[in-house]
């Protein structure tokens, strides 16, 4: 009886800590939920606020050849990742750049889920209203023919 109750209690214990990681919003493998959308959709979220939020986190080599109207650049290493729940330098640098109050969308190469992206969206869901993933990235965004621009 007395392993049931530890039992139990280490169930609550780790049910706690998984919702309060990502301050109050829940998530998985500790990162913070966030939504995916496919290029057209993305675009039609995008078209839905006044002022949009982008962040593109590709290289500032690849953000020099194109990128998408308003996308600030602010790359991303694997250094910069190494946190947990948010408290990394990249999610600082982002959090510093935009109000954390309104929703963010991220974009970053053809593999929005290589080495480099894989976390940021899931990191900086845990800070910001809401954050939107471009599925693709910006080749996605290109070759559904939406506008882009050279910075």
């Amino acid at each position: 009886m007395k392993n049931v109750r530890l039992f139990i209690l280490a169930i609550l214990g780790v049910c706690l800590c998984v919702l309060s990681s990502c301050n109050g919003k829940g998530g998985s493998d500790t990162l913070c939920d966030h939504r995916k959308a496919e290029a057209g959709p993305f675009n039609n979220y995008l078209e839905k606020q006044a002022e949009p939020q982008i962040v593109d986190y590709r290289s500032a080599t690849e953000y020099a050849k194109g990128c998408i109207k308003g996308a600030v650049n602010i790359p991303v290493s694997v250094v910069e990742l190494n946190g947990s729940n948010g408290d990394c330098e990249y999610v600082k640098k982002v959090m510093a750049e935009f109000d954390v109050n309104k929703p963010l969308f991220v974009y970053g190469g053809k593999d929005a889920f290589g080495t480099n992206g894989m976390a940021v969206p899931g990191q900086l869901a845990c800070k910001f209203t809401s954050v939107t993933l471009l599925v693709g990235g910006y080749d996605a965004w290109v070759a559904a023919g939406l506008p882009t621009m050279i910075p």
